[in-house]
Parts: C-alpha cells; structure tokens; sequence
C-alpha cells in the first residue's frame, strides 16, 4: 500500500526550520575554513554565504527524515522501501513543506500460529540392505583399472577413444566452437553404457577391437544445448586405443582401518546414523513446505510491488546462474525466458508473503535470535566452508549480510515453533 506524507505533524514551522538551519550552519561552522580566520572561527554569516547550497542540501535532508520518523511515530507505520520524494521545498516565509510517497507493509490478518494441520509423514527405517549400499559406495573413489587384453568392446567397459565429429560435411569445432568434448577429444576415457555421452554414440562402439577406427552417427536432439547442431546428424571417427575394466575393492575390515583407521562395525554404524538423519531432515523439509503453504492459502495479502519486484529480480539471476552453471547456454536461455519469469513471478509473491507472516508470528509468540545463535550459525558456516570463522565472520559483517542470517534463522526457529505445535493426522 502506498500513501503520501504532507508535512504531517506540523514540525516543520517557520520556527522549527529557523533553529534546524541554524543547527546546521553552526556544525558547518566548526570546520570551515575561510581566509583570513583559523578552522572554526570564522563568523556565522561568512560561513552562512560560503556553504550556502550545502548547508541548505542537508537541512533538506535533516528535515525530510525528521518529517518522516514524526510521521511513522504518529501514525505507526511501518514501511517496507525508502521513501520516494515528490516535492520538498522551502517557501517564502521560512516554511519547509514536503510530499513523501512511501510503501507500507501490507496489513493482514495473523493466522493462529498453534494448530495448523499438515499430513503425518514417517521416515522410512534404515535397512541393512541401505547400509550395504552405502557401504559398497564408499570404496568407489578407491576403484583402480586394468588394461584389457584384446577383445570386442562391450558395455560395461571402460573405453579409451580419440574421436572428431562432422555435421553436413563440416567439423563441428567449426559450426559450434563451445561445444568442446561434443566436437571431439583425444585419449577420453568413456564409460561404456548406453546413456553414456551423446544419444547412439556409445553403442554404436559395441564390438569394436583396439587400434580399430570406426564411423559413428549420432542424432542430435531437437533441444540439444548447442543451436547449430539441433536435430541433425552428427558422424564421428572414432579410435579405440585400449579397453578397461575398473575393480572395486572389498569393503573389509583391512579396507577399513586402511583408508579410514577405523573398524567396520564403527564406519557401518555412522553410516546408519548418516542416512536415518538425512531422512528425518527430508521429513522436515516437507512438513515445512506443508506448513507454510497452509499459512500462505489461510492468508489474504496485498504485496507491496517493490517488495515483489526485488524479489523477482533475486530469483530470475539465481536461476539464470544456476542454469549456466549447468551448461545452458545464453540461446536457451532467451528461448524460456517466458517461462523463467512466470516461476520467478509466482515464487517471489509466495516468498514475500511468506516473510511478513512469519515476521509477524516471530513478534507475537515472541521468538527472537540471540546474538549467540548467531555466532553459532557462523561458526557452523564456516567450518562447512572450510574457513577460519573469524575471517568468515569479519567478510559476512563487511558485506552487511548478517541482518540477512539473523533473519534466516528467524524465519527457521519461526517454522520450527509452528511445526512443534503442528496437528498431524
């Protein structure tokens, strides 16, 4: 909601704005320096008509916030951006008379915080089938390979290839100079598997014996990532040099105590406790969903559009880096842009909906962040990033996000009450 201020409480009198100027030409005074007078001694007047677009640009200033903290006292408001100012000026007999448009966090109803109803989710027991998974898992960063003798390649093994592709009787370096391993590589270890790289490549090595050099298609998807080669055929020379095949070791008790000094029973236990905590915190993640979709649908709001337009502004650049991050390029990009900005339209009203009620729950069940939750919040950070947490803490606080962390774990301690007094059924 927006409203305008139109010097509301009369503080701007000629009186008042007399002494505010007079303030301000005499903190101007303490430091001018003038010809002829030491720092701080020249007269008031001199100074008054050296410093006179200055002094006059901060008592306008002065006098806009002191107009504008009288005005939110009186009125209690709240406002959720800075004020945009549509006239402020000063008139012949003395009088400052300004307009502020200002935005207004939206006023609504708090939905009861105790109660809510959301589905009962259980988290699936840890079997010792899961743990054995696991387990087999963490001996593959230990796996080491053999060179095969020779023989036909088959799926499962590891090939070791040279290759160049063509595309219409061009090189596909040429027609799409990013596209890098899809245009060809020399000595690539390529696991043989049929959804390994790019669609019908790997297959069509089937049988192929080393030192052999065979010519494989390859149909480019409609979508592929790289425009120039979307739905055309690809043929690629291919050279097999070697063939491998990768041995995994036993997860035994000597495999234990060597690569992590502890017995297996201890390492089969922490991964037990790994996997039950991964799926508890799974359950949570959906009964937090759960909760706070109940809160958005059990609550009428008008978003201030600021608000909403910052917002989306955050989501569209985290989903466009996201998405490089990928590998999408810039063409694709542009070609869903639609699309990106209708999710971010519809994920930036919910979270800012989201972020008055749970303020205002926070305020009325009196939930609040202690500075020593804060600390240890960073601390927790930084040990994941593996910083020093003193450093870590000093760049947070440099870069002014820990207002943003503080209010993170607001937001998180304000879920958790609700969850804590959450029916399930």
């Amino acid at each position: 909601m927006k409203i305008s201020l139109e010097n509301m409480g009369g503080c701007r009198r000629r009186d008042h704005v007399r002494k505010k100027e007079n303030e301000v030409a005499q903190s101007f005074q303490k430091s001018a320096r003038l010809p002829g007078f030491r720092p701080g001694k020249a007269p008031i007047e001199m100074v008054r008509r050296r410093y006179a677009p200055d002094i006059q640009a901060e008592l306008r200033e002065n006098l806009l916030r002191e107009g504008l903290r009288h005005a939110m006292e009186k009125e209690k408001l709240t406002l959720v951006d800075d004020p945009a100012v549509e006239e402020a000026n000063f008139e012949k007999d003395s009088k400052f008379k300004f307009i502020l448009r200002v935005d207004l966090a939206p006023e609504f109803k708090v939905p009861a915080a105790k109660g809510l109803k959301i589905a009962k989710k259980t988290a699936e027991p840890v079997t010792d089938a899961d743990v054995a998974s696991a387990l087999s898992r963490i001996a593959e960063p230990h796996a080491h390979f053999h060179t095969l003798p020779a023989r036909a390649a088959k799926e499962g093994d590891f090939a070791v290839v040279d290759y160049e592709g063509t595309c219409g009787g061009k090189k596909i370096i040429e027609l799409a100079p990013e596209s890098g391993q899809v245009a060809g590589a020399k000595k690539l270890w390529l696991w043989l598997r049929p959804d390994s790289f790019l669609p019908g490549f790997v297959t069509g090595l089937y049988g192929i014996q080393p030192g052999e050099t065979r010519t494989v298609e390859v149909k480019f998807p409609d979508d592929f990532p790289h425009t120039p080669l979307r739905g055309q055929t690809g043929r690629y020379e291919v050279t097999l040099h070697e063939l491998k095949e990768r041995h995994v070791p036993e997860v035994d008790e000597a495999f234990c105590q060597e690569n992590y000094k502890l017995p297996k029973s201890e390492i089969e236990k922490r991964i037990r406790e790994d996997l039950t905590a991964s799926r508890e915190s799974a359950i949570r993640s959906e009964e937090s969903r759960a909760i706070t979709e109940t809160l958005l649908k059990s609550t009428k709001m008008d978003v201030p559009e600021p608000l909403l337009e910052e917002e989306r502004r955050r989501l569209v650049a985290r989903l466009v880096e996201e998405n490089q991050r990928r590998g999408v390029s810039s063409e694709e990009l542009l070609k869903h842009k639609d699309e990106i900005l209708a999710a971010a339209g519809r994920n930036a009203e919910e979270n800012v909906k989201l972020s008055f009620l749970l303020r205002k729950i926070a305020e009325a069940e009196k939930i609040e962040v202690s500075e020593e939750e804060v600390f240890h919040e960073v601390a927790h950070l930084a040990s994941h990033s593996g910083q020093d947490v003193r450093l870590f803490a000093k760049r947070l606080q440099k870069s002014g996000s820990l207002p943003s962390l503080a209010d993170t774990l607001l937001r998180r301690k304000t879920v958790d009450f609700l969850l804590q007094h959450a029916i399930r059924s």
